[in-house]
């Protein structure tokens, strides 16, 4: 399925985050993931520490409803 994001740009719904291209890794001693969405509905957009989880956040901005 298909969606326009506020770019005008086209991409694929993902219901993984280790394959969104919002999903950021920082390494500071740990890795913290994050996800850097504009649309994202928690603050901090703070996904784990450590590890990468399966699939998506509940609060996903481009997770289907």
């Amino acid at each position: 399925m298909k969606m326009n994001d506020k770019d005008g740009l086209h991409m694929d719904r993902t219901q993984n985050c280790a394959e969104c291209e919002y999903m950021k890794k920082f390494d500071y001693g740990k890795k913290i993931y994050y996800c850097e969405h504009e649309d994202r509905i928690d603050d901090m957009g703070k996904l784990s520490v450590g590890d990468l989880p399966e699939g998506s956040t509940e609060w996903c901005p481009l997770k289907e409803k």
